[in-house]
């Protein structure tokens, strides 16, 4: 695999490609075929954190999301990180293509998706949003109160889709999939949240591109 990054004084900032797990799991994951590789990058996070510590990991991107995933230098910087976290001073900003002309919805609705999100009682490989109270009866754990921000959008009339820039905070598995799903914009290619199949599988149009830590 060819291993994409950069670094600053603080993290490592490493491509993942689409299609590979971020952490361990069932399936091969990111995190080790960095270290099947002995890359550099691990031998200098190796000397900071443990497997049980991921290595410094700050960040995860679902399996089919590609883009970056942030490992701290220190346990002081993730440490530090965490607590900015929690504190609400963490946000992420990803790009992403979904089917249609969002601005229908946007003018009708503004620029702020915010329905709560849970794990489907049924359906294990995907979320379920909460809109009606039928969807009331999929849920199952806990039920997370989430806002997903259209900031930018750009019409591609030629492909009739969506170019979004969006930014969230707080965030859980599938949470950018699920919302655009939930109001009838699916992400493109998504094939967990879009019922038509493409006959040919193409990544899923979803990357995460920036991370901003302000306090």
């Amino acid at each position: 695999m060819n291993i994409v990054y950069y670094e600053d004084e603080y993290c490592f900032y490493v491509r993942k490609p689409a299609g590979i797990p971020t952490t361990y799991g069932k399936e091969k994951s990111f995190l080790e075929y960095l270290i099947d590789e002995d890359h550099y990058i691990i031998k200098v996070l190796k000397s900071e954190f443990d497997q049980e510590e991921e290595y410094g990991l700050l960040n995860r991107l679902d399996n089919a999301t590609s883009w970056l995933l942030y490992f701290a230098k220190s346990k002081k910087i993730k440490d530090e990180y965490k607590k900015l976290q929690q504190e609400g001073f963490v946000k992420k900003f990803y790009l992403l293509e979904v089917y249609w002309d969002i601005q229908y919805w946007i003018r009708e609705n503004g620029r702020c998706i915010d329905y709560p999100i849970a794990h489907h009682k049924y359906e294990k490989d995907r979320m379920v949003v909460i809109k009606t109270e039928q969807d009331k009866e999929k849920w199952e754990l806990r039920l997370h109160h989430l806002k997903t921000e259209i900031l930018e959008s750009f019409w591609c009339g030629d492909r009739q889709t969506t170019i979004l820039l969006v930014f969230i905070q707080k965030w859980i598995r599938h949470q950018i999939r699920s919302h655009f799903s939930s109001i009838g914009y699916p992400i493109v290619w998504d094939d967990i949240y879009w019922k038509k199949k493409d006959p040919q599988k193409w990544n899923l149009q979803l990357f995460s591109v920036g991370l901003l830590v302000k306090k």
